[in-house]
């Protein structure tokens, strides 16, 4: 169970740092990377309850 919420805020920290380097292409790519990143966050912060309920 820890195990799965590490590697989940982990890669939610990846692609926060991801998110916030300047890229000259496109500028909405920034932000879809932070929401997946928020999604991973908050899945991995769920994740005691998602375990609960299986």
């Amino acid at each position: 169970m820890a195990t799965f919420q590490a590697v989940f805020y982990l890669i939610a920290i990846v692609l926060l740092v991801l998110a916030a380097l300047p890229r000259a292409t496109r500028r909405t790519r920034g932000i879809g990377l932070a929401l997946l990143a928020a999604a991973f966050a908050l899945t991995a912060f769920a994740a005691p309850t998602i375990e609960a309920g299986f």
